[in-house]
């Protein structure tokens, strides 16, 4: 999809699945009238869809990756003025070069634009423009301005986002989409391109208050437009953003007297570049052939890493064992290296040497999320819930949007037989990953169980009311 389509667009369009005929039911944002959302109903409205992008299988659940995205928005979103709700970052399975905003904070990466970024200053920027997106409202206004739009276009641009969902060539229903657009209103182009404007200079102030380089952004768009082809020949006014050259123009000329943030360790960077390689292709063979065939596997860090998340994949469990302590040498002090030291080990069957390390890690790291992810898994995998309970309960209450953790979390109450503690657990759980339904059983369920405690019952009540509450809105939306 192109990156130039515009930005309400883009946000319809940024959820469309190309391979599958699903497509993403947009909630009705009530009066259009209003010119702003209120922050509840951006958040729920941004809460629905990204339970639509769960259900949907296009939301990736890496912690390691999400935790590396998470770190860096934070860092800059801590800047941000104005918005309304906190942020939260995710990645899309999907391999286009884009990221976009949705109401309510939620900012979704493609795959395919970390593997399209050579440093990390490139992704901060696109995040920090992301940020601005949302911080200056402009995704407020986008909704409800596609509420104020002409019935006939809005019907021509849903018709197209059905086409691209069902065709595998997204560019039919993208070229449909933009057609209908063209028939809309000027003044909805002028805006878009003011806010394009305006989310440049505000994630530029985002980019040196956080420390990263804002050459980083100017270096994104230059790529990019090389790299834009035939795109370059679509008409400006159906673009969402101004010509990349001109923003590229604009970025250096706000910067050029700014001092230059000293270029931080890449390390980070380069191994979450490593990391979504091998998680977004399908291909572990091929890949794997990539990576043995590569003269560079074995002399950088990143790659080897790569090449050792590889072999795991594919099972090859004593070859990842020997790549990995190459690595180790190099780094012995890495956390990600660490982790998969650890996993490594309880998968090959070494429970004692696992032990040892996931110990030793977490009296290092007490507070990092996916290490007490992983060695919550292996303490409820060894039959040790008891201890896994408190860790995952810890981690629950600082990110508790992470659905793998309520999923977990009722796995080891379920060992404990803390019958209420797991259906609560799984009615998150089911609600983060879009299942409302499946998501109200469980509540009563629990509200079922005899040995429920009257804090879990009154937990219970209160979660059922809210599910209720949001099933009842849904079904107001017509959805």
């Amino acid at each position: 999809m192109s990156s130039r389509t515009p930005l309400v667009l883009c946000l319809c369009l940024a959820l469309v699945n190309t391979s599958t005929a699903q497509t993403i039911e947009l909630p009705d944002i009530g009066d259009p009238s209003q010119q702003y959302l209120g922050p509840l109903d951006e958040y729920r409205i941004g809460l629905k869809l990204m339970r639509q992008l769960r259900d949907r299988s296009m939301v990736m659940e890496d912690v390691q990756l999400n935790e590396y995205l998470n770190a860096i928005g934070r860092r800059i979103a801590v800047g941000a003025e104005g918005a309304a709700n906190p942020f939260t970052f995710f990645w899309v399975r999907n391999p286009d070069i884009n990221a976009f905003a949705l109401p309510g904070g939620f900012i979704g990466v493609n795959s395919g634009l970390l593997l399209a970024t050579r440093s990390e200053s490139e992704l901060a920027g696109v995040l920090a423009h992301e940020i601005a997106h949302v911080s200056q409202h402009h995704v407020a206004r986008a909704y409800a301005d596609a509420q104020r739009m002409a019935l006939p276009t809005l019907a021509a641009m849903l018709a197209g986002i059905a086409v691209a969902a069902a065709s595998r060539n997204g560019e039919v229903g993208t070229a449909a989409v933009a057609s209908a657009f063209a028939a809309s209103s000027q003044r909805s182009i002028d805006l878009t391109r003011a806010n394009e404007q305006e989310a440049d200079r505000v994630g530029t102030q985002l980019l040196l208050r956080s420390g990263y380089d804002p050459d980083g952004m100017a270096t994104f768009f230059a790529r990019l437009d090389q790299g834009s082809g035939a795109a370059a020949q679509v008409p400006e006014f159906l673009r969402s953003h101004p010509l990349p050259v001109n923003r590229m123009a604009d970025a250096q000329n706000r910067t050029a007297n700014s001092p230059r943030p000293r270029r931080g360790d890449e390390r980070d960077y380069r191994f979450a570049r490593a990391r979504m390689t091998v998680f977004a292709n399908d291909n572990t063979v091929r890949l794997l052939r990539a990576y043995e065939e590569n003269p560079a596997t074995e002399g950088d860090d990143a790659e080897l890493y790569g090449y050792v998340l590889a072999l795991i994949r594919a099972n090859r469990l004593d070859a990842a064992r020997t790549q990995l302590a190459k690595l180790l040498k190099r780094q012995p002090e890495s956390l990600p290296l660490r982790i998969e030291e650890a996993d490594l080990a309880l998968a090959r069957g070494d429970a004692d040497e696992a032990w040892r390390l996931y110990e030793r890690l977490r009296r290092l790291y007490p507070n990092d999320f996916a290490l007490a992810m992983r060695y919550a898994q292996a303490l409820t995998r060894r039959g040790d819930p008891r201890r896994a309970v408190p860790v995952l309960e810890a981690q629950l209450r600082r990110r508790s949007e992470v659905p793998e953790a309520h999923e977990l979390y009722a796995q080891a109450t379920q060992q404990t037989g803390d019958e209420a503690a797991t259906h609560l657990a799984m009615a998150e759980y089911y609600y983060l990953t879009g299942d409302l339904r499946a998501a109200i059983d469980q509540a009563e369920i629990g509200l079922r169980v005899p040995a429920a405690t009257p804090d879990q019952r009154a937990r219970l009540r209160n979660r059922l009311r809210q599910l209720q509450a949001m099933r009842d809105a849904d079904a107001q939306d017509g959805h």
